[in-house]
């Protein structure tokens, strides 16, 4: 559990209140994405997608978890979003953003639901 205070905290919510920010979020908690995946599902430049990722990934919001290189020898990264949940407070005039986020345990388990589901399909 990360508790981040007034400064962190002002620029977490900041964040936050991105729409697309926001967007990346959403789908990189749902599976890992690469800028070229989010800016073509978003609708939005690619550019614009680098610089929020670039946000994302230093304020400790989404991690980078693997590197693709194309044939062609371009290296395309992949995000996944490390949030489980953030609790926005403001007490005693100091605003604090507690942050929780997966651990290593949550990646087996999901890997190991991703196996389980596709050998449930192949079965079928």
């Amino acid at each position: 559990m990360d508790t981040k205070t007034t400064k962190n905290a002002d620029a977490i919510i900041e964040y936050l209140a991105d729409k697309c920010i926001r967007e990346i979020l959403n789908l990189t908690t749902k599976k890992e994405h690469s800028a070229l995946e989010l800016s073509s599902e978003l609708n939005t430049p690619l550019s614009t997608v680098y610089r929020r990722l670039k946000l994302l990934e230093k304020s400790g919001l989404i991690q980078h978890v693997k590197t693709v290189i194309s044939y062609a020898g371009n290296e395309e990264k992949y995000y996944r979003c490390i949030v489980r949940e953030a609790t926005v407070s403001f007490k005693d005039g100091e605003l604090s953003v507690d942050i929780k986020k997966e651990d290593c345990c949550d990646k087996f388990i999901r890997f190991w639901k991703k196996l389980a589901d596709s050998n449930d399909k192949e079965i079928k």
